[in-house]
């Protein structure tokens, strides 16, 4: 990921991205993002965590995304 557009992520969304944005980045779609994520498959887990326990609601944290899209280790 460019410089540039890993801050302008940051500059954007500075604690978590949303799911339809980091689903576009992934390649996936943002119900499959979800699901991954809820069903802890790596390396979408790794970049996200299941919140909540009645209603799942997703949460993919910006700095792990980045590090992610880099190649660097989570």
């Amino acid at each position: 990921m460019p410089k540039q557009a890993a801050d302008k992520l940051r500059k954007e969304h500075p604690y978590y991205v949303p799911l339809d944005i980091a689903s576009k980045l992934l390649g996936v779609s943002p119900r499959q993002l979800s699901g991954l994520v809820a069903e802890g498959r790596e390396p979408f887990c790794l970049i996200g965590a299941n919140i909540g326990t009645r209603q799942r609601y997703v949460r993919i944290y910006t700095e792990r995304l980045i590090a992610y899209l880099n190649g660097e280790p989570l």
